[in-house]
């Protein structure tokens, strides 16, 4: 007879106990966190004393990591040292690159971080002063082992000399100085694929494989195995550079196999917890560090969603292979769109069709240039090995750039507090009610978004009211035109942020970019626009487009067209008017912009916008009879004190003034005595810097006028 055995029943009180521990755990996780904090703003503060109070030549700097290239310099990350022990982290710039573990003497100088969003992220980076080398006295290097393996591999693999090298060598040694440079890299982000290159958890398993495969035969004890294989990883860890996802990576595998060390099952979520813990209490910094967020956010989201989300993939009749990968980088991309969108601007629509399409191929570039670096580590001549991971190399790049080039790839996005909530809240909602969801409830919602997204693109694509904006993107200019389906971008900022002021407009499609001059702050944002936006063609002034700088001429651009005093340009609604300039001229200085006239008017309704660009009195005089009277005057040179005159104002008699500044910009713009100017007569003045965006509209007896960040 079948014995019955009775199944132990969990009472209130045990789930309770539960319930307290677990809070139990968050409250002394909270603790040592707010205490690691602690410590490191007292440490931080310490060394910033230390460091600025003494002159460069007192120090001597050892480079940690790779360099960084900018326009300008090259930046390094370097641990400064005062007669022996060490003072601080600061951020080295110098005019040649100098290698990781190099120690140098210098003639510099010494500066506080600036008070801007790139000094905040050194700072809690770990970076407390920044310094900028003269010139260098004394410089030496002490190779370790590690370091030797590394700078052998580099030379064989030579990154500078192409992007298909300048990948192998970011995703086997984690050197992306070339790579970032390079066009490769922003293909890799448009299809939302970075992360394969980052040294990360699969890269890590890919070792343990390699290297378990190697020494199978020997067999040896579990305990020898796991020395073996924990001393790889962390020697891979620090051959690649020792980046936060790395280190959060080689945790969590090692408590994975310590675990399997002691018979007991592995746990992804407390293995990452783990992680987590030790890095916060090594350096509460590392909270803030982007590469270590996005991978803490990707794991945890993969960690819990994925077999479910697997499941439901499945349940669709979609092959388990696809599926798993589907789901990883679904999962992924849920965690990461709150924390990746408004740093970048962009979120990119193809990359669960990328991540599946390359991520074989980036496996085995992975593998193949791990044996052959390797190989390249035990005799140098053996550096052909190499040839199969450069050609891997290149079809990884050819399948990246044209999954780059399908029509909306990546687009332009603002997520705000608003939709990182309702992404979460999604997540807790999924969680918590699993078990009730079914295949329908998916199907309304996929159904629900795809038809607000479509509302949404159809509405601003094709159906966008009338309206000039006046675009906040700091110490630069950009203005929106737009009205139904046409839409003009008057100057292209400084950098990113106008890809992002765009995102926040919901715009997607410009006809023109007009380009009033060559000045850095107003085209120096052009590759954001063309790489988030597509754009018809660029409108420069008749002359200019020969003098445009070389980071200009070296974008993929639309065709160019020229335009002169008494040409126009139509949108919508809306007629452009250029006024200036008169005569064909280089682009190069401020009386060379490009002042366009903006007219509305339809059923009586009107309104008169006057776009000056960098144009000022001079030039203003010069035109102002063939503009006369307008309702807004977009202030020449963001406001300075040669912007606008008494007897500028007469003939343009504005009802608003705008000027396009940055907040505490060192220039005082807009300048004291135009603002006093223009409130002597009784014009009102606003700038970007204080409320943001500026769109007029016109309106029934008038213009219509708001503010704020907000489409």
């Amino acid at each position: 007879m079948a014995r019955l055995c009775a199944l132990p029943v969990l009472s209130d009180d045990s789930g309770r106990a539960r319930r307290f521990r677990l809070l139990g755990w968050v409250g002394i996780g909270c603790i040592i966190g707010a205490l690691a904090g602690a410590a490191g703003c007292l440490s931080r503060s310490a060394s910033a004393a230390k460091l600025l109070t003494k002159p460069a030549s007192s120090f001597e700097f050892r480079i940690v990591g790779d360099a960084q290239a900018s326009s300008w310099a090259y930046r390094h990350q370097a641990h400064a040292y005062l007669d022996g022990a060490r003072a601080g982290t600061v951020e080295l710039s110098c005019d040649e690159e100098l290698p990781t573990g190099a120690n140098i003497s210098c003639v510099g100088r010494v500066e506080a971080l600036a008070a801007d969003s790139w000094g905040r992220s050194s700072y809690v980076g770990g970076e407390v002063a920044s310094v900028r080398v003269v010139s260098i006295v004394e410089q030496s290097r002490v190779q370790t082992p590690v370091d030797a393996a590394r700078d052998r591999v580099l030379a064989a693999i030579d990154s500078a000399q192409g992007d298909d090298r300048a990948l192998l060598a970011g995703i086997v040694c984690g050197r992306t100085t070339e790579l970032n440079a390079s066009l490769a890299s922003d293909m890799f982000a448009q299809t939302g694929t970075s992360h394969l290159i980052a040294v990360s958890g699969s890269h890590l398993a890919l070792v343990v494989a390699l290297v378990e495969t190697s020494v199978k035969s020997i067999g040896l004890k579990r305990l020898l195995r796991f020395a073996l294989l924990t001393t790889v990883m962390g020697a891979y860890v620090l051959f690649t550079g020792g980046a936060a996802s790395a280190v959060r990576s080689f945790i969590m595998v090692a408590c994975s196999m310590l675990a399997g060390l002691g018979e007991r099952r592995s746990h992804g979520l407390s293995a990452l917890a783990v992680s987590v813990l030790v890095l916060v209490v090594a350096d509460a910094g590392i909270a803030f560090d982007l590469g270590f967020q996005l991978s803490a956010a990707s794991v945890l989201f993969i960690q819990v969603f994925g077999g479910y989300v697997t499941f439901r993939l499945r349940r669709l009749h979609m092959p388990r292979m696809l599926a798993e990968a589907l789901a990883l980088t679904l999962c992924a991309q849920w965690a990461t769109l709150p924390i990746t969108v408004p740093v970048f601007g962009t979120c990119s629509l193809i990359a669960p069709v990328a991540n599946v399409v390359l991520g074989p191929v980036m496996s085995a570039l992975l593998i193949a240039g791990l044996v052959a670096a390797l190989a390249c580590m035990l005799a140098p001549w053996l550096s052909v090995a190499f040839i199969p991971a450069f050609a891997l190399a290149r079809v990884s790049i050819f399948c990246a750039s044209a999954l780059a080039a399908v029509p909306h790839a990546s687009i332009a996005m603002v997520l705000g507090i608003g939709g990182a909530t309702f992404l979460y809240g999604l997540a807790a909602v999924v969680y918590i009610g699993w078990m009730r969801i079914r295949g329908t409830h998916f199907a309304c919602a996929l159904g629900a978004c795809a038809l607000i997204a479509f509302g949404q693109h159809v509405r601003w694509r094709y159906l966008a009211p009338p309206e000039v904006i006046i675009l906040d993107v700091g110490q630069a200019d950009s203005i929106l035109i737009r009205d139904g389906s046409s839409a003009v971008l008057v100057d292209a900022g400084v950098d990113d942020e106008v890809a992002t002021a765009l995102a926040r407009n919901n715009v997607s499609h410009l006809d023109a970019v007009v380009i009033t001059h060559w000045d850095s702050d107003h085209c120096g944002g052009l590759d954001a626009v063309l790489d988030t936006v597509g754009v018809e063609r660029i409108v420069v002034a008749e002359g200019a487009a020969v003098n445009a700088p070389q980071s200009v001429t070296s974008l993929d651009l639309p065709r160019v067209e020229c335009v002169l005093a008494g040409d126009s340009i139509n949108v919508g609604r809306f007629c452009c008017r250029v006024v200036w300039p008169c005569s064909d001229v280089d682009g190069l200085d401020n009386e060379d912009s490009i002042a366009l006239d903006v007219a509305y008017e339809d059923a009586g309704v009107s309104m008169d916008v006057l776009l000056t660009g960098d144009t000022e009195v001079d030039e203003e005089r010069a035109y102002a009879y063939a503009v006369g009277e307008v309702d807004v005057l977009k202030l020449g040179h963001h406001g300075s004190a040669e912007s606008v005159d008494a007897e500028v104002l007469e003939m343009f008699d504005p009802l608003l003034a705008v000027a396009s500044a940055g907040e505490g910009n060192r220039y005082g713009h807009p300048a004291e005595a135009c603002i006093e100017l223009l409130a002597e007569h009784g014009t009102q003045t606003v700038c970007t810097k204080d409320v943001g965006d500026v769109r007029v509209s016109p309106a029934e007896g008038g213009i219509s006028v708001s503010y704020g960040r907000a489409a």
